[in-house]
C-alpha cells in the first residue's frame, strides 16, 4: 500500500491527475484479502474522485464525495496517519471543500496535508514531486474518463456477457 500512496500523492500533487489517483488506490485496497468501504484509504479515494468532478464543475456530485470523504476519514481519524496524513487538517480540509463545491466556488487545487517523513518518501522515488498551484487544464487529465483507452475494458464486458449468454442456454 505504501508505494500505492506514494503514487498517489504524486500524481495528486504534481500532475493533478485525479481520476488516475482514484484507480491506483482502488487497485491496491481491492488487492488487500479483506476490504471495506470503510477503510480509511477510501477517504482518499473518494477525495480524488470529489477534486476530479469539482474541476470539472459538477459541484453538486463535489460536494457529495467531499462529504463521503470527510464521513470515511472520521471512522479512521486514529489511524489516518498510516496513510502518511496530519488526520484533523486533511479532515478540516474536507469540510472546507464540501463548502466551497456547494457555494460553487472555483476550483483551486488541493494541498493534502502530507506528513514529512512521507513526504521524503515521496521525494526520494519522485525527485520532481511538488505541489502544482496553478489547475491543470490538460485535457487528458481533466477528462480522462471520456479520453481514456476502454477497451480493455469493454472486451472484458463482452466476455462476460458472452459467459452468461452461453451459461442461460444450458
Amino acid at each position: 500500500m505504501k508505494h500505492a500512496l506514494i503514487d498517489f500523492y504524486y500524481q495528486f500533487h504534481t500532475k493533478q491527475h485525479y481520476f488516475l489517483c482514484h484507480d491506483i488506490l482502488e487497485e491496491a485496497w481491492k488487492a488487500q484479502n479483506h476490504y471495506s468501504k470503510t477503510d480509511a484509504v477510501v477517504s482518499l479515494i473518494l477525495c480524488a474522485t470529489g477534486c476530479y468532478h469539482y474541476r470539472r464543475a459538477n459541484y453538486k456530485g463535489a460536494h457529495t464525495l467531499f462529504q463521503r470523504a470527510y464521513r470515511v476519514a472520521y471512522l479512521n481519524r486514529y489511524v489516518l496517519s498510516d496513510l502518511g496524513l496530519k488526520g484533523s487538517d486533511y479532515m478540516r480540509l474536507l469540510k472546507d471543500y464540501a463548502q466551497a463545491a456547494q457555494r460553487q466556488l472555483p476550483f483551486e487545487p488541493m494541498e493534502l496535508p502530507v506528513l514529512h517523513a512521507f513526504t521524503e518518501a515521496i521525494q526520494a522515488v519522485y525527485p520532481d514531486y511538488t505541489m502544482m498551484k496553478q489547475v491543470s487544464t490538460l485535457p487528458y487529465i481533466c477528462d480522462h474518463h471520456l479520453l481514456r483507452d476502454r477497451h480493455e475494458v469493454e472486451n472484458a464486458r463482452l466476455e462476460a456477457l458472452k459467459l452468461k449468454q452461453l451459461k442461460d442456454k444450458k
